[in-house]
């Protein structure tokens, strides 16, 4: 048998016996941030004394449409002491409604500012323009933050703090985990 392996074939083995054949590596995994890492990122921006709250759901889907159903976090939207005026009732009866309005990532969070983008039809890509805003030290760090939860690098984290199936808010007194519905 060793005769008809091929280089490659040679190279994959468990436990000194060859792996032949076609292998479905499945879903690729992120790279997974410590505990300590993720507080590095959350901790500037709870830190910083305009900021009121900030939150973020995080579930595994219901629905099974053929694809393996996988744990993830969603939008980090943040509310700062200037836009609880605007948004004191969402954030204190709606707060589902909040991330639209105040999403870290949004063209233009009312405080924190952000980078209008347009898509580019000719280069098929988003195109960012510089950042408008009063608040760039904030922003870079919300968006970081942002970064983190989106991208898959915090879900072992997440999970393992608050949960599946939640909506999560950290207040600089306190951290909300409520379930969250998602349909």
């Amino acid at each position: 048998m060793t005769d008809t392996l091929t280089k490659t074939d040679e190279a994959r083995n468990f436990l000194g016996i060859p792996i032949t054949g076609d292998i479905a590596h499945g879903s690729t995994r992120v790279p997974q941030i410590t505990k300590e890492e993720f507080a590095a990122l959350l901790k500037p921006v709870l830190d910083h004394p305009d900021v009121h709250c900030i939150g973020w759901r995080q579930y595994t889907p219901y629905f099974n449409d053929g694809d393996t159903c996988e744990f993830s976090a969603h939008e980090v939207w943040l509310v700062t002491t200037h836009d609880l005026e605007q948004y004191e009732y969402l954030v204190e009866n709606d707060p589902y409604m909040v991330e639209e309005d105040l999403a870290v990532g949004s063209e233009r969070h009312p405080t924190l500012g952000g980078r209008p983008h347009h898509w580019d039809d000719d280069n098929r890509r988003m195109v960012y323009e510089d950042y408008q805003g009063e608040h760039r030290a904030l922003y870079d760090a919300a968006n970081a933050l942002d970064a983190a939860v989106q991208s898959g690098k915090s879900d072992h984290v997440l999970i393992d703090l608050f949960g599946d199936h939640c909506q999560v808010v950290v207040y600089k007194d306190k951290i909300e985990v409520e379930e969250y519905s998602h349909d």
